[in-house]
Order: C-alpha cells, then structure tokens, then sequence
C-alpha cells in the first residue's frame, strides 16, 4: 500500500501549489488561530487559508491518506523518527534537512521532463511552494544545516 500512499501524497502535494500564497505558515500551538494544527483537522485537501508548518502540512498530507502513524502533536523530528530511512528519493517519500531532529521537511517530487529531484514544502507565508532539491540542500548547508535523509513515512 505504500507505493499508493505515496503517489496520493504526491498528488496532494502537487493540487497545494495552487493555494500558494493562500495558507498562512504558524508554528503557534492550540489554542491560538491559525495554529500549526488546522490543517491536519480540515478535510482532505482543504488548503485555501489554512494554517500549518512544515511538519503539519506533511502529517496532513499523510493523515489524508490513511497513514496511521502520524497525528496533530508531530513536529519534523518526531517524524524523521517515524519514516523508514531509504537510501535514495523516492516519489511521494519525504527528505528531512540537517542533523536529527531536523530544522525543516518537505515532499519529494520528480518532474516528469526533469533529472532533478523537486520539493514540495511549507516554511514561510509564500508556501506552498516547489524548489529543487540541490537548491535546498545548498541554501541549508549554507545556514549552517549541512546534512539530510530521505524517509518514507508510508512503510
């Protein structure tokens, strides 16, 4: 089931870049609104103004396919705890940034005319939004986040 988890993932991913710009980033906790777990507790694939973080976005794109193993209280170390590491991306699978615990996640895509591996994630009001992973990989290097690994939290 995991390689149909994934691909649904994936598509989720890909339908959020239509609501870039249009969700609010919050790492605030309940009670607080927006909050980091509003997303998580909307229906799936209800994007439009809702508040989330990195880790949210992705439990709830996980929570929305049946993957059992993630709730509302995850945050990306918790996470990088849960995915079973693989040693190369795969679609759908997550790529977590830095040393464990992680500063930030994002989903793996792979464009179908493209080489290169692409990320689809949420970290600054902006977001969603897609970047490629060398990029990504540099940019946290550079601020002082060398190191990553690619999880599969639908194993």
């Amino acid at each position: 089931m995991s390689l149909y988890q994934r691909n649904q993932i994936r598509r989720l991913a890909r339908h959020s870049l239509l609501y870039h710009g249009r969700m609010r980033y919050t790492e605030a906790q309940p009670p607080q609104v927006p909050n980091r777990t509003e997303l998580f507790r909307r229906p799936r694939a209800d994007f439009l103004g809702a508040g989330a973080d990195c880790s949210q976005y992705s439990s709830s794109l996980c929570h929305w396919v049946g993957v059992k193993d993630v709730g509302p209280s995850d945050y990306t170390g918790t996470l990088g705890e849960k995915g079973k590491l693989i040693s190369r991306p795969r679609r759908g699978a997550f790529v977590f940034f830095g040393a464990p615990p992680y500063v930030h996640m994002g989903v793996l895509v792979k464009p179908l005319l493209s080489r290169t591996w692409h990320v689809i994630g949420f970290g600054d009001q902006a977001a969603p939004d897609e970047s490629t992973l060398p990029a990504l990989l540099a940019y946290f290097e550079r601020e002082g986040h060398p190191g990553h690994a690619f999880r599969d939290l639908t194993a």
